[in-house]
């Protein structure tokens, strides 16, 4: 059940021109990068707050804000990926074993760090923000072999 008809959706390209479509799916590719940023961003925010008001239900939300956000970035990417269309220079750069390994050592040292401070310390916060960070690094893991994928698939299209 849908409440709001296709052909009355603001993001809806019916009726909608060739010009008046290349026009709407720019605009809305603006839209999309600006609210990942903006959603990345009020995670981190949420995040700060959570340390200096100690609230479990900031650390919880930026969390969640945090892995959805992500979750959604490498969506599109795996989505552009499977014809090629990721932006070539990000590609060729997240697609090097030494990008890709970078992430990997990160998240482990992270984990490793953030691990033996909550043993240390016990507060929660070490917990929550190496989750946050290996939310973070896990995208970049994920998009590392999504852009591995793209490649191949320009590779493939060249030689054709």
């Amino acid at each position: 059940m849908k409440i709001i008809a296709d052909d009355r959706d603001l993001l809806s390209d019916n009726g909608l021109d060739e010009m008046q479509k290349t026009y709407a799916y720019k605009l809305a590719f603006k839209c999309f990068k600006a609210l990942y940023w903006s959603v990345f961003a009020l995670s981190l925010i949420m995040f700060f707050l959570a340390i200096t008001e100690e609230s479990l239900i900031f650390s919880i939300a930026a969390l969640v804000i945090e892995l959805v956000d992500c979750i959604i970035y490498v969506v599109f990417g795996a989505k552009a990926s499977k014809v090629g269309a990721m932006n070539p220079k990000f590609a060729q750069n997240m697609a090097k074993p030494s990008v890709i390994i970078s992430y990997f050592v990160l998240a482990v040292i992270y984990t490793i760090m953030y691990i033996k401070n909550f043993m240390k310390d016990g507060d929660f916060f070490f917990i929550f923000f190496g989750i946050y960070l290996l939310i973070f690094c896990g995208h970049f893991i994920a998009l590392g072999f999504i852009s591995k994928k793209n490649n191949k698939v320009i590779e493939e299209t060249e030689e054709d």
